[in-house]
């Protein structure tokens, strides 16, 4: 009685202790279906090496475990046909962290992860060509934590040379440390990327292979003070109360300087698993996964607008606001329509020898982040074009005619933003396609003409040239003339008196 009485006294806790175990039973249900009934590796030692079968059926391979089950390690096809290593959330599928080689490796070819001290990829026969690896991180053992954090630790866990936290890809998850030292945020399309300066966040565009970089989003510590020389950095760290702190390297972990937050932060919801993700259309966002969700639930975006992403529209896009309309500053490629895919995206600059331009003219546009792009001032629309023009690393100018400045675009043109304000000009440079090898040789009617009436009075002199010669050499012939003499060379007056070798060179 006694028994059931307390067990009617707390319902909640029943509840609470019911949804844990079915939680921690679906989760181990997931790693025994994954390692096909066999006990979870949780570890790694020297030695170990995975090979990646060709013919997997699946889009994930993971050879190792954290001990929660959530978070699983190993070879994660990218796209229909690339092969990356990643940590991958196993309730979403979600990949948390990639390797990201330089050169991807293909799917449908083995192979090989191994450890000796370093994590090495590596694929092709024997050695192999190496892909990606630790570099000169050495230790005993690999071990995924439960936080999702890939590390390699030394003997008796005396340290951790190496861990994934260090080396994020497009996302960050709970307590991850982000710091100006941290490599950026790269989102999956490489064409933008997440820094942290000494006070402030940013967004880049990345063009060129990064030597291009251009800003379109800032967000600066509002506690933090840039002009005071002696204080630290800020780093930042996502919390998870529902917030993005901002916190001053060296001072307390507790006490921010700033923070991002989310939607759920006033309503204090606590465990759930969060993370921060710079997505392939340039926003950063956060998302959060409780048990039992079934997709990740968007909790924070840096930018709100469709308009204000810097390629909504596409290369060369118009994006009208408040409509979620795209049109194209520039006929289409396909086939002359008036919406996306407007033209492809550049990759390279107009510095290049032969590369040509057309112009194209839009009234009423303008940047949505026309404040982080350099800018002049001029008196006229005329003059800020011609700044633009003469400069080939410059692909267009925005001029607003009632304060005088020039917008100067010094990257590939992507989307722009429809102003209804005629003072607001656009200038946009579009690289006009080379002319192939075979269509540079194609030469108009008129060449051509001469060229063939050129040709023949070319063929009709060297007949002439030809007979006269045959003919005269029949007429060395018939007087006796040598081989060697006939070759030998003599002024043009001595020919008509040549009767034999002797009298060849008499005056």
């Amino acid at each position: 009685m006694r028994r059931e009485f307390e067990c009617r006294r707390d319902p909640a806790t029943n509840v609470v202790v019911a949804a844990a175990l079915f939680f921690v039973a679906c989760a181990a249900l997931l790693m025994e279906e994954a390692c096909g009934g066999e006990e979870p590796v949780t570890e790694l030692s020297n030695g170990f090496t995975a090979t990646h079968s060709a013919d997997a059926p699946g889009r994930f391979e993971p050879f190792l475990y954290a001990t929660n089950g959530v978070f699983a390690f190993g070879f994660l096809r990218v796209g229909t046909s690339s092969l990356d290593l990643a940590v991958v959330h196993l309730p979403s599928s979600f990949p948390l962290w990639r390797a990201t080689p330089a050169r991807l490796a293909d799917w449908s070819r083995p192979a090989t992860l191994s450890f000796d001290g370093r994590l090495v990829l590596a694929t092709g026969p024997g050695a192999g060509t190496v892909l990606w690896s630790t570099l000169n991180h050495v230790g005993d053992s690999v071990k995924l934590l439960n936080s999702s954090d890939l590390i390699i630790r030394l003997f008796d866990e005396r340290g951790t040379p190496w861990r994934s936290f260090d080396s994020p890809s497009d996302t960050l998850v709970l307590d991850q440390n982000f710091t100006m030292s941290t490599p950026p945020l790269i989102s999956q399309n490489r064409r933008f990327a997440l820094r942290l300066g000494k006070t402030y966040m940013v967004l880049h565009m990345e063009f060129y292979g990064g030597r291009t970089r251009p800003m379109y989003w800032q967000h600066t510590a509002l506690m933090a003070q840039p002009e005071n020389g002696t204080e630290p950095p800020v780093y930042g760290r996502l919390d998870g109360r529902g917030f993005f702190g901002l916190y001053l390297q060296g001072g307390n972990r507790n006490e921010s300087v700033d923070k991002l937050a989310f939607d759920t932060f006033p309503r204090n919801l606590t465990g759930a698993f969060r993370r921060m993700t710079l997505d392939d259309d340039g926003n950063l966002r956060a998302y959060y996964w409780t048990d039992g969700s079934k997709d990740w639930t968007s909790d924070y975006q840096a930018i709100s607008g469709q308009c204000e992403l810097p390629t909504s529209c596409g290369a060369y896009g118009l994006c009208v606001p408040g409509q979620a309309v795209c049109q194209c500053l520039v006929n289409s490629t396909t086939g002359g329509a008036t919406s996306p895919p407007c033209a492809a995206v550049e990759t390279t600059d107009l510095c290049g020898a032969g590369q040509m331009f057309d112009v194209v003219r839009r009234s009423r546009v303008s940047l949505a982040y026309k404040e982080r792009v350099p800018f002049e001032t001029y008196k006229t629309v005329a003059e800020c074009e011609a700044s633009c023009a003469e400069d080939c690393t410059c692909w267009g100018a925005l001029y607003n005619g009632a304060s005088g400045y020039c917008y100067l675009i010094g990257f590939p043109v992507e989307t722009v933003v429809y102003e209804g304000d005629d003072r607001k000009v656009g200038y946009f440079k579009v690289r006009k396609a080379q002319q192939s090898p075979a269509r540079a040789r194609t030469m108009s009617p008129g060449a051509t003409a001469a060229t063939v009436v050129l040709s023949l009075v070319l063929a009709v002199a060297g007949a002439y040239v030809g007979y006269w010669l045959w003919e005269r050499r029949r007429r060395r012939r018939a007087g006796g003339v040598g081989m060697e003499q006939e070759l030998t060379p003599r002024p043009y007056r001595d020919l008509k008196s040549m009767d034999s070798s002797n009298n060849s060179f008499k005056s």
